[in-house]
C-alpha cells in the first residue's frame, strides 16, 4: 500500500520501499493531486500548473507520460491492463484514492477536526497526533508554485490552530503548567494571534503565576498598539478583568461523579407510583435487573429519577445511558453511562486501555489485519468482543466494592444490539454484587432485537413493572399541581378519563388548559397526546416553532450552536430557547444545550414536517455539526445520509461511524452504516465495492447471514463486470463466517458463486497464499453436499496450504471446511473426530473463540454420531455457554436441537415439539438463517412418524415439497405423510422423478426416510438401494450426524427392510443392534420397538 508524506520533505513508500517518483514535473504531479484532498483535478488545470502559462503543443501527452510513470510507481504490482486503483481517471481529470491515513496532510486535517470534540482526553491525543505528523514546512519542495503556496498557507493556518486546540484541552484536563512552554513558543512566532496570547495568560494563571499572566497580557496590548495601532479583543479585555478579579470562573472544572442524573429540569410531584417505587427500591436490596415497561409518555423515566433520588439519599452511586432514535454511536448507552462514572472514579490505566473503545469515540479495534486478503494476525474479534465486555464487568464491579450502584438504561426499545448483548453480560458478572440494572422501554416499540433480548434476561428473573393509567385520584392530583388556574373535580375527572391517566398527556393537557383559559377547560379536550403537543406548539410565536423544528432534526438535544448555524439567526434561537423553556417543551441541561422534555415532543415536531423540508433540515444540520462537532461520526452519517444531497460526505461520515461501531464490536451497527454508505446513488462502482465488502464482513459478522450472502452475490457480478480479479477475491472473501451447517438455502448450488470463486482463484498472483485459502475453503463450503467430490478436493487443498503457511487463523477456517465435507461417507463420523479435536485444540492455543465454540458443537455432534452420549452432553454444554460467553445465538440455537432430541429419545413426544417450535421461532427472530422452519418441521415428523401420526402431517410435508422442490428428500416424507393416511397412489405420483439423497449431514436420516417410504409403497428395488447405502451406518442413530432430530437406530430401519425383502435372519441381527444401540442412547421406547419387531419375528430379544 502506498503512504504519502508532504508535511515535510515530500516522499511516497510502496510497501514500505521509497517509490521512485521520477523529475520534478512528475512529482508535481502527484503533490498537487494529494493538495487536492482525492478530489479530481481537470487535466487542463495540471497542464497549466505544470508549465505555469507556458505549455508546450504536446503537453497534454506529457501529462498522460507522467501519470502512467507515476501509476507504474505507486502500484508496482499490478496486472497489465487492469485499472488503477490508486492514480485513478476521473474525467475529465484525475485523483488520488487513498485512505485518509495513507496521507499525512489528509489524517492531520481529520485529526485537528476531532480535535474540536467535546472531551479534552480525546481532543489532546487528536491534536498531538496531528502536530507530530510534521517534519518540516509543508510542500517545501514545490514552495514557488502557486497552488503549493496557498495549500502551505492553509495547512500553516491549520498548524497552528491544533497548537491551540491541544492547549484548550491540555487546560480542560487541569494540565496548565505543562501547556505553558508551547504556548510562550507559540505566542512569539504568532505575535498578533490573540487567542494564542488568551490560552497563555490563562494557563498561566492556572498554573500559580498570576503576574506573569498580566504581563503577557500587556505585551500583547503593546504589541498590537505598535504594529497595528488597536486595542486588545473584548475575550482579552474580559480575561484580563477576570485575572485581576481573581473570578472564580476561570478556575478549571472538574467534573464530579454525578450521584444523581443532573440534566433534567425539576420534575413535578410525583404522583401515584408509590407501589411501583417501593417495589424497585426492595428490588435494589438484592440488586439483578428491573425492567420497567410501559407506553410512551407513562412516567418511566420520572419513576427512574425517583428511584435514584431515594437510593442517592442512602449512599448509592446512580449512572444513566440513554438509547437514542437516531444518529448515535454504537453502544452509546453504555459509553454515556461509563463516561459519567469515569469522570468521578477513573479506571486505572490498563483498565482504561480495555475500556478504550467506550470510553473514546476515537478508539480503534485492535488489529488483526486484513482479513479479506487473508492476511490476519493472532486472536479474533469475537475474543476481542468478549474482552471489551468483560473489562465493563470488572470495572463496574470493583465500583460496587465502594459503594452500590444504580445503572439506569432508558429506552430500550431503541437500543442497538452491542448495548442489548453487554446489559446480559454485566448482568452476569456482578451477579451477588450490591448493583441495579433498571431499563426502561416502550411496550409497543419492542423490535425483535429486544423480544430476543428480553427472552434472553429472563432467566436471570428480573423485576417486571409494566406502567399502566394513573389512578384517578392521582390523575386529578396531577391536574391540581400542574394548572395554575383552579381545575373543579369535573373537568379534572374528564381530563384524567381523556387521557387514560398518561401521566404525560395529563400535564400536557393540563398546561394546554391552564394557557387557554378556564373556558377550556369544559371544551372537548384533545384527543390525542399528539394534538394536544401541537396546540401547544401553535401558541409559540412562529419563529419559536420554526427553531424548534430544526431542533427536532438534530434530534432529542441540540447544540445551541448548530441550532444557531442551522436558523441562520442567533438571536431568534435565544428567543425560541426561551419560549420553549416557558411553555416547558424544552430544559437546557448543560449551558449551551436544549433538550426536549419529552421524546414525544420531538417526535411530534419531527413528524409534522414535509419530507422535502425534512431532507433539507438535515442537510442543514449536517454541515452545522461539521463545523460545530466534527467529532460526532455518527449523527453526521445520520444528517447526511437522511439529507441525500452530498453523497462523498454521506460516504465519509457512514464509513468513520462503521468504523467507530466495529472498534466496539458492534458489527450488526457498522453492517447497517456500511450498507447504507454503498447504497448511495452515485458512488462510483470501484468505491461502492469497497463499501460492499466492509458491508458484507461487518453484517455477516454481525450475525445477518441471509442479508451478507445476497449482498455478496450482487457484488460478485459487478466486481466480475468490472474485470478487476483482485476485486473480485476480495468481494468474495468478504463473506467470512464460520459455520456448523451451510451458509445458504439448503440444497441448492449457487453456481454464479462457484464460477466467480474459480475464476478469482485462476486470477491469484503468486504470493496470495492466504486469499487462495480462503477463496478454496469457500468453494468448498459451497459445494458441500453434492454428488461429486469437488468440494472435499477443495477443502483438502486449502487445509494443505494453510498447513505450509502456518497461520492457526488460516488453517481453522480450513479445517471448517473440511469438516463440513466429510459427510460423504459413513466412516466420516471418525474422521469429523479428529478434524474437531485439532481445530479445538488450535482454537483454545490462539484464542480463536468462534473457532472454540464451533469445535465443541462439531465434537458434539461427532460424539452423537459415534452413539456416545456423555461426551456428547459435555461438549455440548461447554460449546453453549462458549457461544453465550461470546455473543455467537446462532450457534447457542443450533445447540438448542439437541434437547428436542433428547425428548424423542425418551418418548416424551410433545416436549419435543414444543421446544422444535421454540427454538425454530428463536432461530428466525434472530434473521440470521433460513432454514430454520424447515429443520424445526423435519423433527417434528420424526417424532409423529415414531408414533404412527405420519398421517396427521399432510397438509405440512406437502407444503415443504413445494417449498423446497430442490431437496429430493421432502418427497419421500409427502409420501410417508400420504400413505400415513392410506393415499398411496398420490404417494407414488409425489415421488416421480425424486433424485438422490445429498451425501451430507442429514444423508443417515434421509435415507432412513426413502427406506420407510420404499417400504410404505412396495417398491423392492428401492428398498434394495436403501438397504446398500445404510449398511455401513448401521452403527448410527439416524439424525446422529446432525443431532437436530432422530428416527431412531439405523438399524431398526434395516431390520424393517430385511423384513419387507424377505431376509429374517439378517433382519433379527439387525434389530439385536438396535436394541443395543437404544440402550446406548438411554431411549428405552426404542428398545421396546426393536424387541417388539422381533418378537414378530418369533426371535427372543437377546
Amino acid at each position: 500500500m502506498a503512504t504519502v508524506r508532504v508535511l515535510g520533505a515530500f516522499e511516497v513508500k510502496v510497501d514500505g520501499a521509497a517509490a521512485d517518483l521520477g523529475g520534478p514535473r512528475q512529482r508535481s504531479v502527484l503533490a498537487r493531486l494529494v493538495a487536492a484532498h482525492g478530489q479530481m483535478v481537470p487535466a487542463g488545470r495540471l497542464v497549466e500548473e505544470l508549465w505555469a502559462g507556458d505549455a508546450p503543443p504536446r503537453a497534454a501527452a506529457g501529462l498522460q507520460s507522467f501519470v502512467s510513470h507515476l501509476r507504474r510507481a505507486l502500484e508496482p504490482d499490478r496486472p497489465p491492463r487492469t485499472p488503477a486503483r490508486v492514480l485513478v481517471t476521473a474525467p475529465p481529470g484525475y485523483a488520488l484514492r487513498l485512505p485518509a491515513a495513507a496521507v499525512d496532510a489528509w489524517r492531520f486535517d481529520a485529526l485537528v477536526d476531532e480535535a474540536a470534540g467535546d472531551d479534552p482526553a480525546a481532543a489532546r491525543r487528536c491534536a498531538e497526533e496531528a502536530l507530530g505528523l510534521w517534519r518540516g514546512p509543508a510542500y517545501a519542495e514545490f514552495a514557488d508554485l502557486p497552488w503549493a503556496a496557498a495549500e502551505t498557507a492553509r495547512l500553516d493556518e491549520r498548524r497552528r490552530l491544533a497548537v491551540e486546540r491541544r492547549a484548550e484541552a491540555m487546560l480542560g484536563l487541569g494540565a496548565a503548567a505543562e501547556a505553558v512552554p508551547d504556548l510562550e513558543a507559540h505566542a512569539d512566532a504568532n505575535p498578533l494571534r490573540e487567542d494564542a496570547w488568551r490560552l497563555l495568560a490563562l494557563a498561566l494563571y492556572r498554573s500559580g503565576r498570576q503576574g506573569d499572566a498580566l504581563a503577557a497580557l500587556r505585551r500583547v496590548r503593546a504589541t498590537l498598539a505598535e504594529e497595528l495601532g488597536v486595542d486588545p479583543g473584548a475575550a482579552l479585555r474580559r480575561l484580563e478583568r477576570d485575572i485581576l478579579a481573581q473570578a472564580p470562573a476561570l478556575e478549571p472544572v472538574r467534573p464530579p461523579l454525578r450521584l444523581v442524573r443532573s440534566d433534567p429540569a425539576p420534575a413535578p410531584s410525583f404522583f401515584g407510583r408509590d407501589d411501583e417505587l417501593a417495589r424497585l427500591a426492595d428490588a435494589a436490596g438484592s440488586g439483578g435487573l428491573a425492567l420497567i415497561g410501559g407506553d410512551a409518555g407513562m412516567g418511566k423515566t420520572a419513576l427512574a429519577e425517583r428511584l435514584a433520588e431515594l437510593l442517592a439519599e442512602r449512599g448509592w452511586t446512580c449512572a444513566w445511558g440513554r438509547a437514542s432514535e437516531t444518529g448515535a454511536p454504537a453502544a452509546w448507552p453504555w459509553a454515556e453511562l461509563l463516561r459519567e462514572l469515569a469522570a468521578g472514579t477513573p479506571p486505572e490505566e490498563g483498565q482504561a486501555a480495555r475500556l478504550g473503545p467506550l470510553l473514546d469515540d476515537t478508539a480503534t479495534v485492535p488489529d488483526t489485519g486484513d482479513i479479506t486478503t487473508g492476511d490476519i494476525t493472532a486472536g479474533d474479534i469475537t475474543t476481542g468482543r468478549f474482552h471489551l465486555h468483560l473489562a465493563v464487568g470488572d470495572y463496574l464491579a470493583g465500583l460496587a466494592a465502594r459503594a452500590p450502584l444504580l445503572l439506569v438504561l432508558e429506552d430500550l426499545h431503541w437500543a442497538d444490539q452491542e448495548t442489548l448483548a453487554l446489559l446480559g453480560r454485566v448482568l452476569a458478572r456482578v451477579r451477588g454484587l450490591p448493583v441495579l440494572l433498571a431499563g426502561t422501554f416502550r411496550r409497543t416499540e419492542v423490535s425483535d432485537r429486544l423480544a430476543a433480548a428480553l427472552a434472553a434476561l429472563a432467566r436471570h428473573e428480573p423485576l417486571r413493572i409494566d406502567l399502566t393509567g394513573l389512578p384517578p385520584g392521582a390523575a386529578a392530583d396531577l391536574v391540581r399541581a400542574t394548572c395554575a388556574a383552579g381545575v373543579g373535580d369535573a373537568e379534572a375527572a374528564a381530563i384524567a378519563e381523556r387521557t387514560g391517566g398518561n401521566p404525560f398527556f395529563i400535564r400536557e393537557t393540563a398546561r394546554l388548559l391552564d394557557a387557554e383559559g378556564p373556558a377550556a377547560a369544559t371544551g372537548a379536550v384533545p384527543a390525542g397526546v399528539g394534538d394536544v403537543l401541537r396546540r401547544r406548539v401553535a401558541r409559540l410565536p412562529e419563529g419559536a416553532q420554526a427553531v424548534l423544528r430544526g431542533a427536532a432534526v438534530v434530534g432529542r438535544d441540540a447544540d445551541l450552536r448548530v441550532l444557531a448555524e442551522v436558523a441562520g439567526d442567533e438571536d431568534a434561537v435565544l428567543d425560541a430557547v426561551e419560549a420553549g423553556l416557558a411553555s416547558g417543551l424544552i430544559t437546557e441541561p448543560a449551558a449551551g444545550r436544549i433538550r426536549f422534555a419529552h421524546a414525544l415532543v420531538r417526535d411530534t415536531l419531527y413528524t409534522g414536517l414535509s419530507r422535502a423540508r425534512r431532507t433539507r433540515l438535515h442537510g442543514r444540520v449536517a454541515a452545522a455539526l461539521e463545523r460545530h462537532r466534527p467529532g460526532e461520526a455518527a449523527a453526521l452519517a445520520h444528517h447526511y445520509l437522511e439529507a441525500g444531497t452530498d453523497a462523498a460526505k454521506a460516504v465519509r461520515y457512514a464509513r468513520a461511524a462503521a468504523e467507530e461501531a466495529e472498534a466496539r464490536f458492534a458489527h450488526g451497527a457498522a453492517g447497517d452504516l456500511w450498507c447504507r454508505a454503498a447504497d448511495i446513488p452515485g458512488v462510483p462502482a470501484p468505491e461502492r465495492l469497497e463499501l460492499d465488502i466492509r458491508a458484507i464482513r461487518a453484517s455477516a459478522l454481525g450475525g445477518d447471514l441471509v442479508p451478507a450472502r445476497l449482498r455478496r452475490l450482487r457484488a460478485i457480478a459487478e466486481a466480475r463486470a468490472l474485470g478487476d480479479p483482485d476485486l473480485l477475491a476480495r468481494v468474495i472473501a468478504s463473506f467470512d463466517v464460520p459455520m456448523l451447517w451451510t451458509n445458504r438455502e439448503y440444497g441448492t448450488v449457487d453456481q454464479e458463486a462457484i464460477d466467480a470463486i474459480e475464476h478469482a482463484l485462476a486470477a491469484l498472483p503468486p504470493g496470495a497464499g492466504p486469499l487462495r485459502v480462503r477463496l478454496l475453503t469457500m468453494l468448498a463450503m459451497e459445494l458441500e453436499g453434492e454428488l461429486d467430490d469437488r468440494g472435499r478436493r477443495a477443502a483438502e487443498q486449502a487445509v494443505a496450504q494453510a498447513r505450509d503457511l502456518g497461520r492457526p487463523e488460516l488453517l481453522a477456517v480450513a479445517l471448517n471446511g473440511l469438516y463440513t465435507n466429510a459427510y460423504r461417507d459413513a466412516a466420516g463420523r471418525d474422521e469429523r473426530r479428529r478434524i474437531a479435536a485439532e481445530l479445538l485444540d488450535l482454537a483454545e492455543a490462539h484464542r480463536l473463540g468462534t473457532h472454540r465454540v464451533l469445535a465443541h458443537l462439531q465434537l458434539h455432534q461427532a460424539a452423537v454420531a459415534c452413539v456416545d452420549l456423555p461426551a456428547a452432553r459435555a461438549h455440548l454444554a461447554e460449546g453453549r455457554r462458549l457461544a453465550e460467553q461470546y455473543g455467537l445465538p446462532l450457534f447457542d440455537l443450533i445447540g438448542s436441537w439437541y434437547e428436542a432430541v433428547l425428548h424423542v429419545q425418551g418418548a416424551r413426544y410433545d416436549d419435543a415439539e414444543r421446544v422444535y417450535r421454540r427454538v425454530g421461532d428463536a432461530i428466525g427472530r434472530t434473521g440470521v438463517w433460513s432454514g430454520e422452519r424447515g429443520v424445526a418441521f423435519i423433527g417434528v415428523f420424526c417424532a409423529r412418524f415414531l408414533q404412527g401420526r405420519a398421517g396427521e402431517l399432510v397438509q405440512e410435508t406437502g407444503w415443504l415439497a413445494r417449498q423446497w422442490p430442490h431437496v429430493s428428500a421432502t418427497a419421500d416424507l409427502y409420501a410417508l405423510a400420504l400413505a400415513g393416511q392410506g393415499r398411496l397412489e398420490e404417494a407414488r405420483r409425489a415421488t416421480e422423478g425424486a433424485g438422490p439423497i445429498r451425501p451430507d449431514y442429514f444423508f443417515d436420516l434421509t435415507m432412513s426416510m426413502r427406506a420407510q417410504r420404499a417400504i410404505a409403497l412396495g417398491d423392492r428395488e428401492l428398498a434394495a438401494g436403501c438397504r446398500r447405502a445404510l449398511l455401513p451406518y448401521a452403527g448410527y442413530i439416524a439424525g446422529g450426524a446432525c443431532a437436530v432430530a432422530a428416527l431412531g437406530p439405523v438399524a431398526h430401519t434395516l431390520g424393517d427392510l430385511a423384513v419387507f425383502l424377505e431376509r429374517p435372519a439378517e433382519a433379527a441381527g439387525h434389530y439385536r443392534r438396535a436394541a443395543e444401540i437404544a440402550a446406548l442412547a438411554g431411549a428405552p421406547a426404542w428398545a421396546g420397538r426393536a424387541e417388539q419387531a422381533l418378537g414378530g419375528l418369533g426371535e427372543p430379544a437377546a
